[in-house]
């Protein structure tokens, strides 16, 4: 079975050079054309929607194609009903979202790789992604999609780092494959768990609304353990869209996103150099930095609970903090700078 279904993952491998440096931002769960215009603005660069409805998906790419952006969508409706199949091959698709979290749903690692064959014999041209709900799955899929995924959401119940160690995870896995550097995208939490089943009914009903200071953290630990692109899940609350239902909860997001946004081209173009600061004298802190246009970027990260103090030579004037951040002594619990020099 596992010798199947390589082959049928190898048939298609000439397509999986795409997203070679791109680092797509994107939001989950958007069902309106006229809310594309309100993401591009927050600085997403692409959106997924779990609708099926050929002719949904067709203004959706209308609506992307119009504002620059990418989309995410399922194929097999589409594919069933033999509708835009055509018109598809132009739209400005990030990927086709094939299964989500096969490995809560149960799928068989055959059953990834036919939808995988089946999305490439309607579009060569266009790569597929899967998501999984954890780093480490009992069920290796791997190698079964041009892009791996992973939603993991700790807020309020679990520790705010276990995102990134996560993606930690799901890279080790990628590099045991026949493509270590395949992209790898990061499903943050931008939602509160009361509003969804809880695995024990009979427990209270714990959640809430993720801060922006955690958003950021995030976002910024899934970039350090490994992520090469982050997805927000979800653009709505309790079926209605955040920026109108619930304003306080987007303008979380809406400062991270278009931060993010701005800091695309390091991400993208940049190539990862030797830190200025060993890790022995970084303590509890993490650091990765990158070389690009002539000059450094050097992100900072506490992943710790208390505020830890920040070593002494990048408190020197020539590391200067982007983004507002004002250096101190002392970098605060979850904290995250970014250094350009």
């Amino acid at each position: 079975m596992w010798a199947k279904t390589a082959f049928l993952t190898l048939l298609w491998a000439c397509s999986s050079v795409a997203y070679a440096g791109e680092f797509p931002v994107c939001m989950y769960g958007v069902n309106d054309p006229q809310d594309v215009p309100t993401l591009k603005k927050a600085g997403f660069s692409c959106f997924q929607t779990y609708r099926r409805e050929p002719e949904l998906l067709n203004q959706l790419a209308e609506a992307a194609q119009k504002e620059g952006m990418k989309t995410l969508f399922y194929p097999w409706k589409m594919l069933d009903e033999n509708k835009f199949v055509q018109e598809a091959q132009n739209w400005p698709v990030l990927a086709w979202y094939l299964v989500d979290e096969p490995d809560v749903a149960r799928w068989s690692r055959e059953r990834v790789a036919k939808s995988h064959t089946r999305s490439k014999e309607a579009f060569p041209n266009h790569p597929t992604a899967i998501v999984v709900g954890q780093g480490k799955t009992a069920v290796p899929f791997y190698d079964l999609s041009d892009v791996f995924m992973v939603d993991w959401y700790p807020v309020p119940h679990l520790p705010l780092t276990s995102l990134g160690d996560q993606v930690a995870l799901a890279r080790a896995e990628i590099q045991k494959t026949d493509r270590p550097d395949k992209p790898l995208w990061a499903v943050v939490q931008l939602f509160d768990w009361k509003e969804y089943k809880q695995y024990r009914p009979d427990n209270d009903r714990i959640g809430r609304f993720p801060t922006q200071e955690e958003l950021r953290f995030m976002s910024y630990d899934s970039i350090m353990n490994g992520a090469t692109g982050l997805f927000y899940f979800i653009f709505t609350t309790n079926g209605n869209p955040l920026p109108s239902a619930q304003p306080e909860y987007w303008a979380r997001i809406v400062p991270v996103t278009q931060e993010i946004s701005s800091f695309r081209p390091v991400l993208e173009g940049g190539k990862v150099v030797k830190n200025p600061v060993s890790a022995a004298k970084a303590g509890a802190l993490e650091l990765k930095t990158w070389k690009y246009a002539g000059d450094k970027y050097t992100l900072v990260l506490n992943p710790t609970d208390s505020a830890q103090p920040v070593p002494e030579k990048l408190l020197k004037k020539k590391y200067a903090p982007m983004f507002g951040v004002a250096k101190t002594t002392q970098i605060p619990a979850y904290g995250v700078w970014i250094l350009q020099y």
